[in-house]
């Protein structure tokens, strides 16, 4: 984010806070990477064995969104910076880790449901050209579905 040293940042700081539980918490379970050249700052979680769903984020600059997407189908959300969708974007990680996660695939198409803590659903949606623009009536339910695994006992230590 744009050459800057943590201190100035708040969402920044967050996100680093929020990088650092995640390497304490899922320590030998997933790899996580981070990149920084000065203007883009992207994460990526790795899960180290198959069964749960990876995810990443990307940072822009010091106003522009952030991006996070999950290893399924191409979906991502676009977040603003705004306190709400930080919690939000953690909400969802915390879900992520604990296995908390469907996606339904058909042709050129995925569609991933979060169940929050709250019981709450997040849904959200990816459809690929040109496949995914064609009709295909009642996909959601007869799709592929796949049911995601929690990341293991350390990932429910922060709980």
């Amino acid at each position: 984010m744009q050459n800057e040293g943590t201190g100035g940042n708040p969402v920044r700081r967050r996100l680093e806070t929020l990088v650092e539980r995640l390497k304490r918490d899922l320590d030998g379970v997933a790899e996580i990477k981070q990149r920084d050249d000065g203007w883009f700052w992207d994460v990526v979680v790795r899960p180290g064995y198959a069964g749960p769903l990876g995810f990443s984020w990307l940072c822009q600059g010091d106003s522009a969104d952030i991006v996070f997407g999950v290893d399924a189908g191409g979906v991502r959300w676009e977040l603003g910076r705004s306190v709400e969708e930080l919690d939000l974007m953690e909400t969802i990680i915390d879900a992520l880790l604990r296995g908390d996660a469907t996606a339904v695939f058909a042709s050129g198409r995925c569609e991933m449901t979060i169940t929050l803590g709250n019981g709450s659903k997040e849904v959200q949606s990816n459809r690929d050209f040109p496949s995914g623009c064609l009709p295909l009536p009642g996909w959601s339910r007869w799709g592929r579905r796949v049911d995601y695994e929690p990341y293991g006992p350390s990932a429910d230590a922060s709980k």
